[in-house]
C-alpha cells in the first residue's frame, strides 16, 4: 500500500509518499485496513465528517445480500475491517460497502485512453479522500472508502476509472468507487467489464473508462436508467459529461469545464508518448490541473496504467515526484 499524506500550500494539494506492504486473503487484507482505521485519526476524522454531512440509514441485510450477489469477496474484506477496527458492523457496512449511500459531492476526472496506455487526473477535495494506493495480488489502485477504488488495474491487465457526470437521477444502487472495485474483481477484459456494467445497479450517472491488455478501450456511459457504450478508433478522452447523443439528456446543464478539458486534449496533438502525457497531466499549470480544493475540484493525483507492461506511474498532486510500480503476479 502507498499512503498519501496530504497538506495544502497556496491552494495546491501536495502529497508525500510512504510505502506500506499489504498481503493476504480478503479477510486478512481487511483486518490490516481495519487496524489502520483503528489507529488513524485522519481516517476516523474523514468518517466523522461524512457522518456529519450525510445520513446513513441503509438496511444492513440488504447491503449484505446485494454484495453477496455481485462480489462476495468484498464481504470477507469488510468482515476483516470490522474485526481489525473494532467498529460496529452497521457502521462499517453503511460507510464502506458502497450500496444505497446518500448522494456524495460532485467530483472531476480527466482521462485519455489509447490502445497502449491510460492516463488520468483525479479531482476532488482532500477532506474526502483516503490517500491510499493499495497493492495486492489482484488489483493495484487508488482507494476510496478503503474498499472502493477510484481507478485501478487488475492482474489480467484490465484498467477501470470513474468520472462523475450527474447526481440528478440518483437511485438506490452501488456508488461509483464500489462499482470500479467490483468490475476489477470480476472481469478480465473490456468486453466482460461492459457486460457487467450493464447489469450492476447504478446509483448515479457516471462514466467508466476502460482499457485492457489486448488494446481494447471504451467508455461506459451509465445512468440508473440505462447504459451506453462510447468507442473511438485511435484514442478516447473521457471527462465529466456523456458524449453520445443518446445519453446527453442526463448531463448537467453546465459542462463548461468538461468541454474545456476535451478541447485541451484535442489541441495537444504534439504529445505522443505516455511520459509526455503523464507529465502534461501532472503539471500545475496544465489546463487539466485544477486547484479549487474548497469546491471539491482540485487535482489530487495523476496516474497512468500500461497493461502491456503491467506498469503504473503515479504522481501526487504538485509533488513533481513520479513513482513507478511493476505489477507482479504470483
Amino acid at each position: 500500500m502507498i499512503i498519501f499524506f496530504i497538506f495544502i500550500c497556496r491552494g495546491v494539494a501536495f502529497c508525500s509518499l510512504s510505502p506500506l506492504v499489504l498481503s493476504g486473503n480478503y479477510y486478512e487484507n481487511g483486518f490490516s485496513l481495519g487496524s489502520i482505521l483503528k489507529q488513524s485519526t485522519a481516517v476516523q476524522t474523514q468518517f466523522k465528517e461524512l457522518q456529519k454531512i450525510y445520513s446513513f440509514q441503509q438496511n444492513i441485510d440488504e447491503v449484505k445480500e446485494v454484495l453477496n450477489a455481485y462480489c462476495p469477496a468484498l464481504l470477507e474484506e469488510l468482515q476483516g475491517i470490522m474485526d481489525g477496527s473494532g467498529f460496529p458492523e452497521a457502521e462499517i457496512l453503511r460507510l464502506l460497502a458502497g450500496y444505497d449511500m446518500p448522494q456524495l459531492a460532485e467530483l472531476g476526472c480527466t482521462s485519455l485512453i489509447t490502445s497502449d496506455f491510460y492516463v488520468r487526473n483525479y479531482d476532488f477535495s482532500p477532506k474526502v479522500y483516503d490517500g491510499l494506493f493499495i497493492k495486492n495480488g489482484i488489483i493495484y489502485g487508488n482507494a476510496q472508502f478503503l474498499v472502493g477504488r477510484l481507478d485501478g488495474m487488475n492482474r489480467n491487465g484490465l484498467v477501470v476509472g470513474l468520472h462523475f457526470v450527474n447526481n440528478e437521477f440518483y437511485k438506490k444502487g452501488f456508488v461509483c468507487s464500489t462499482i470500479v472495485r467490483i468490475v476489477l474483481e470480476m472481469c478480465k477484459d473490456v468486453e466482460e467489464a461492459v457486460q457487467l456494467l450493464k447489469k450492476l445497479p447504478h446509483a448515479a450517472c457516471y462514466n467508466y473508462s476502460l482499457l485492457d491488455q489486448k488494446g481494447n478501450f471504451a467508455v461506459v456511459e451509465s445512468s440508473p436508467e440505462q447504459v451506453h457504450i462510447l468507442t473511438r478508433p485511435n484514442e478516447l478522452a473521457c471527462v465529466n459529461k456523456f458524449q453520445t447523443e443518446k445519453m446527453e439528456s442526463f448531463n448537467r446543464k453546465w459542462v463548461g469545464s468538461s468541454d474545456d478539458r476535451l478541447a485541451a486534449l484535442e489541441k495537444n496533438s504534439s504529445l505522443q508518448t505516455l511520459d509526455e502525457f503523464h507529465e502534461w497531466f501532472s503539471k500545475t499549470d496544465s489546463p487539466l490541473f485544477y486547484t479549487d480544493y474548497d469546491q471539491f475540484f482540485g487535482t489530487l493525483y495523476t496516474v497512468s496504467y500500461v497493461p502491456n507492461e503491467m506498469k503504473i506511474l503515479l504522481t501526487a498532486a504538485g509533488s513533481g515526484e513520479r513513482r513507478s510500480f511493476d505489477m507482479k503476479i504470483d
